[in-house]
């Protein structure tokens, strides 16, 4: 029997943490096939499967009109890739802008599509994409009931809608999480808010007057991130460009807490139970755990949430799974009629 083509799209640091375990199932599979296709910022990462496909398609550039370029690049090219390809399911995870490009190509080239963690609520363009890109789907693997019920108030078919859990848990099973780090610390992720704008300046005074040590982690490649990396590498704080999956895993899991906007303070810190703080709207309107606390973009506010959040008593919460996602996934598509 001829095996079943799955084709992943990864197009930057953050998609390929979260489609790196399903990657390593259809890999493992004996009736799937994994091509990758590797597309914008992702093409520097040190991804461990040959690519079937390497689009060059990032536009440097701090502003809206880079994000729609590099978007637009990505459709000009994908579309040969996928002819080429010629895969069975095209998986697409999230909600980055550039997704956009690859869902509609394997759409119009009827292509089946399946989406991960459609069904959910955000603040930014990121939302407007996801359900984009549900919209074109034809399977959908939710991480929630909830979510699972909002594809469904789209008009996905239920029969079509599976949770899942997050596959950003997967990679955490069964890790060493000891690191080297010795002193106490607080890790600061703030990616910039496309759709809203607000400012860094109230997080980085906030974090000045903390007494603690800093781990500053370098915000998506989006417009307004060069900006912000300006007022971050200002700061008497340690700075880490990019980190795998399992490294991150370890840095946020020893932290006292978590400051910024980052959906893995929602996911991966309430696996774990690490106290976590989102500042702002890029996160509003999101599913949280009770590791969360939300709290505007304003100074004394966020020292308040960071000295509150020093003292939570961690308690992990697996409302958003349990670490055996993929594995659910690839059974899914293994066995699905075409």
């Amino acid at each position: 029997m001829r095996m079943r083509k799955i084709a992943v799209v990864v197009t930057n640091r953050a998609s390929w943490g979260r489609v790196k375990s399903v990657c390593k199932a259809i890999d493992e599979h004996p009736k799937l096939m994994l091509q990758m296709i590797v597309a914008a910022s992702a093409v520097d990462l040190p991804i461990p499967y040959k690519p079937d496909a390497v689009i060059q398609c990032q536009i440097d550039g701090d502003n809206l009109q880079a994000m729609t370029l590099t978007t637009g690049l990505f459709l000009c090219q994908v579309g040969g890739a996928l002819e080429r390809l010629n895969p069975d399911f095209l998986y697409l995870h999230g909600d980055r802008h550039e997704l956009s490009a690859p869902a509609i190509a394997a759409a119009y080239q009827n292509v089946k599509i399946a989406h991960g963690e459609g069904g959910e609520t955000t603040s930014t363009i990121d939302q407007k994409v996801r359900y984009a890109i549900s919209t074109l789907a034809d399977i959908h693997f939710p991480v929630t009931e909830l979510a699972k019920q909002k594809l469904i108030q789209m008009g996905c078919k239920p029969d079509n809608v599976h949770v899942v859990g997050s596959t950003a848990l997967d990679t955490l099973k069964d890790i060493d999480l000891s690191n080297n780090h010795t002193e106490p610390y607080i890790v600061v992720l703030q990616h910039p808010n496309t759709t809203d704008p607000e400012p860094i300046e109230p997080l980085i005074e906030a974090l000045k007057r903390i007494p603690i040590h800093k781990i500053f982690i370098n915000p998506n490649v989006d417009a307004g991130s060069k900006a912000m990396l300006r007022s971050i590498h200002k700061q008497d704080a340690e700075f880490i460009k990019n980190l795998p999956p399992e490294e991150y895993a370890r840095l946020i899991f020893n932290a006292r807490c978590l400051v910024g906007n980052s959906s893995s303070f929602i996911k991966e810190a309430s696996y774990f139970g690490i106290p976590a703080i989102l500042v702002g709207n890029r996160q509003q309107g999101r599913e949280i755990g009770n590791n969360v606390l939300r709290v505007p973009n304003e100074t004394e506010a966020i020292i308040n949430g960071i000295f509150t959040q020093m003292n939570y008593d961690r308690k992990p919460d697996y409302r958003f799974g349990e670490g055996n996602a993929a594995q659910k996934i690839v059974k899914i598509l293994a066995e699905v009629s075409l």
